[in-house]
């Protein structure tokens, strides 16, 4: 699974050299024969082989690759899953439970789905406050278990749905989608996504977090990227030539 992500990755960024949000839904990915088995899909050859995603339903970009949906656990929680499409690509917060809390995943059993149970929680007032904001993240991959196998009923027999709502931040009502496919499609356009894997590339390449005071720095060297394409060269290339890099100081030693 994690060799299939690299390969994905050096697929989109340096062989097709495409803009960085396609690694969201790009339409292609790279399979044992073990891992297509897995995946559901038929081996196409004996050994590492490049697959075209084109018409397999539910599959294609990282968020449907087993190394990142593994990141839910056994019971593909909609809590750590959401948690993590919230942080890492919507550059969301939400306040840490109350100490309080029982925070062991509830398992599923028949007649209740990971959605059914989140369902529950989100309608409870003490909890959707927090948890509305990224449990409905995690609805559009229901249909993928805890190894990342897509399938439409779970291991109860309890029919799954890919069908949901994203609200990304700073819009004012949340967008409808009706697959997992969809999802993915909303999550590459967004430009509050594009703008995290821009914050996240430069936070690399400085080897810091970023802060307020690099957010004019960030927004502008987030413009001209975007302007030559989008892509990874191009977000390198204008970090190297910011304000950012060239009239960086180094910190004193303490």
């Amino acid at each position: 699974m994690r060799a299939e992500s690299l390969a994905f990755f050096k697929e989109v960024v340096w062989t097709r050299k495409r803009p960085l949000n396609e690694l969201l839904n790009a339409q292609v990915t790279f399979l044992t024969p073990r891992l297509a088995k897995h995946y559901g899909m038929f081996p196409q050859g004996e050994n590492f082989t490049r697959y075209d995603l084109t018409n397999v339903p539910g599959r294609g970009g990282l968020l449907t690759h087993g190394s990142v949906l593994t990141v839910g656990g056994d019971q593909a929680s909609m809590v750590t899953r959401g948690l993590f499409v919230l942080h890492e690509l919507l550059r969301g917060v939400v306040r840490d439970p109350p100490p309080c809390v029982d925070t062991t995943p509830v398992p599923s059993k028949p007649g209740l789905t990971q959605r059914g149970i989140s369902m529950d929680r989100l309608a409870k007032a003490s909890c959707s406050g927090c948890h509305v904001k990224f449990e409905p993240l995690a609805f559009g991959l229901e249909k993928f278990d805890g190894l990342g196998s897509f399938s439409q009923t779970d291991k109860h027999g309890n029919r799954l749905r890919e069908d949901g709502k994203v609200l990304f931040p700073g819009r004012p009502a949340p967008i409808a989608y009706q697959t997992s496919a969809e999802l993915m499609n909303l999550l590459a356009a967004s430009p509050r996504v594009r703008e995290t894997l821009t914050w996240k590339v430069v936070q690399f390449a400085m080897g810091r977090p970023l802060g307020a005071k690099d957010a004019r720095n960030v927004a502008e060297i987030h413009k001209v990227s975007q302007k030559a394409g989008g892509t990874y060269q191009s977000l390198v290339r204008a970090i190297i030539l910011s304000d950012l890099v060239r009239r960086n100081q180094p910190s004193e030693e303490p």
